[in-house]
């Protein structure tokens, strides 16, 4: 099933899927390897949309990794599953059981993309900045506004993606081989 696109109002901002202007940066991306096409994707987006980069942006290269790695060691059982390599696929993480999910929404139950968003920003709630961890491995920081937005305009080069809290203590992972987004929080221990 291919993804329907349509249009959404947030924060007083109408916007869509179906409105690329230049596609020159498809044909650069095409030359380099496939786990940057995303990332080239959502630089034409900022720009093209007028985002805010003090709103939203690629968080610093020289520190992706210490992001990564604060995510892998808060949420995934790294001693019981022992790997040589972080990888930031939905299927491949091994998940603390002392963590409460739940779903929050299926794609296939939604009306469209836009729509299926809107269903995971429903199930944030906070005003301040947010960690966008791609499973290509690239890290942004932004406004839950902004992320929604530029989520919102990817085309299907997007993966897993995870929206983690700043002080990781929730994150809201879209699976995109179920196809559905779930909510994981830390248990307080102290209830």
């Amino acid at each position: 099933m291919e993804k329907q696109y349509g249009k959404l109002t947030l924060d007083g901002v109408t916007f869509g899927l179906d409105d690329w202007k230049d596609t020159q940066w498809q044909e650069k991306a095409f030359r380099k390897p496939m786990r940057f096409w995303i990332r080239d994707e959502i630089e034409e987006i900022i720009k093209e949309e007028n985002i805010d980069r003090k709103r939203f942006y690629e968080f610093s290269k020289f520190r992706y990794q210490d992001i990564i790695n604060k995510f892998w060691y808060t949420f995934c059982d790294y001693r019981n599953f022992v790997t040589d390599k972080i990888r930031l696929e939905y299927h491949g993480l091994h998940l603390r059981k002392n963590l409460e999910n739940y779903i929050i929404a299926g794609f296939f139950q939604s009306a469209d993309w836009l729509d299926y968003l809107e269903k995971i920003r429903h199930e944030i709630s906070t005003d301040g900045k947010l960690y966008l961890i791609l499973s290509e491995g690239w890290v942004y920081e932004g406004y839950l506004s902004e992320i929604i937005k530029v989520l919102s305009e990817t085309d299907c080069w997007l993966q897993d993606f995870y929206v983690v809290s700043p002080k990781f203590e929730w994150f809201v992972v879209h699976d995109y081989i179920e196809d559905c987004a779930e909510m994981y929080r830390k248990i307080n221990r102290g209830s």
